[in-house]
């Protein structure tokens, strides 16, 4: 199964940036958690901490779009450069706020700017990978291994901010963060070899057109993933704290991340025959069978089993999301095309997060399990009707 990576990794400066694309997404899974614990300890007001932490999502949500088309014109290295810089700045400077006790709307300006420059380094990586090896069976191997990066970010991420607040201090645990990205930004920026050419202002590739609707349903599905994500993270901790094992909630998540690193593993070592966008279809729709039982779940092994199974669909689905977006969209736009779905799905994980949180309170965490439930019903539903409804005529690859 490890065949396909081994080969991938002897790529001419593969490695390289793909160890920088690691380090370099850290903040995604940090920053968040990392203000929220600062906050809620300086400040007293977890109301506050989850406000200032969702206005930095949104920020980056906002200008993801607006950084991939600017890195397809100009190349990545200089926002790069620019991006990691400010965002740690941004970091330096909400730490030093939190400290001075300065008023809400500083913390709020401040979370904006650093989460709104912090560069879009998921999609920099995968631009890279299509640049490097074109478009067929090796680029899907290299999407499935960049969703096998992302859960070890989000495996890691939480695991070393906990140690540091704990530990350390919560200054301590969001100044990993900055400091990680900014190591990460900068070594992905001086990797000039496998940065892919800005096509620049003339050559028309701002006029090559974008199937906008299959675009926004793939960004949509995106956004019922993250919200999947995020809603099931919640309801697993309450559930763990009903049952009188709170100590179980990062064993049981670690399970489910596990099981979708090893699903996208496997996933990217076989060679797909089916299109794209039925293998798009079947990971949703897996997606909703999967998470279906978690409602009727009764303690901590069955709960750990039934995540194990949803997780083992969560990275095929990514991958799909991510091929359909290689396929249906002109390579002069790609970065920006792949932000929109990134960006979906973390704008997805707020949302999931709040509307579990809401459902904890009014029913108990059994019955909240219906919120990841319906979430991944939606994104079948929406697959089945971006599939049928809305492929775009063109395409430029064929795998």
């Amino acid at each position: 199964m490890l065949k396909p990576y081994v080969h991938l990794m002897r790529r001419p400066g593969a490695g390289a940036f793909f160890a920088a694309g690691i380090v370099g997404r850290m903040p995604i899974s940090m920053i968040g958690l990392g203000i929220v614990i600062l906050i809620a300890q300086e400040k007293g007001s977890y109301g506050l901490a989850g406000a200032v932490s969702g206005v930095a999502v949104v920020a980056g949500a906002l200008t993801g779009p607006i950084q991939g088309r600017l890195v397809d014109r100009f190349g990545q290295r200089r926002l790069l450069l620019v991006g990691t810089v400010f965002c740690t700045i941004g970091l330096a400077g909400l730490l030093f706020a939190v400290n001075a006790d300065a008023p809400a709307w500083v913390l709020y300006l401040i979370s904006f700017v650093a989460g709104g420059t912090r560069p879009q380094v998921g999609s920099f990586v995968r631009a890279r990978w299509t640049h490097l090896l074109g478009r067929g069976r090796a680029l899907q191997t290299a999407f499935a291994l960049e969703a096998v990066g992302d859960e070890v970010v989000f495996i890691v991420g939480p695991v070393l901010v906990a140690v540091l607040a704990n530990q350390v201090s919560p200054y301590a645990a969001l100044g990993a963060a900055g400091a990680l990205g900014l190591a990460g930004g900068i070594w992905l920026a001086l990797l000039k070899a496998s940065d892919p050419p800005g096509r620049g202002r003339s050559d028309g590739a701002e006029k090559a057109p974008l199937p906008w609707l299959s675009l926004l349903l793939l960004s949509l599905i995106g956004l019922g993933l993250g919200a999947t994500l995020g809603s099931a993270e919640v309801v697993t901790i309450a559930f763990t704290a009903e049952v009188g094992q709170p100590d179980m909630s990062g064993v049981v998540l670690a399970v489910w991340a596990f099981g979708s690193l090893l699903a996208g593993l496997w996933y990217g070592s076989v060679h797909w025959r089916a299109p794209v966008e039925r293998r798009l279809l079947i990971g949703t729709i897996a997606l909703a069978i999967t998470l279906s039982p978690l409602p009727w779940v009764g303690n901590i092994v069955m709960l750990a089993i039934v995540l194990f199974g949803a997780g083992m669909t969560i990275a095929p689905t990514m991958v799909a999301v991510t091929a359909c977006v290689e396929e249906w969209v002109p390579p002069q736009r790609l970065t920006e095309a792949i932000t929109w779905t990134v960006t979906g799905i973390l704008l997805g994980v707020a949302p999931g997060n709040a509307a579990a949180g809401h459902a904890v309170d009014l029913w108990g965490a059994s019955t909240a399990y219906w919120v990841p439930v319906i979430i991944g019903i939606a994104c079948a539903l929406v697959a089945s009707v971006s599939v049928t409804f809305a492929r775009p005529r063109t395409r430029f690859a064929h795998n």
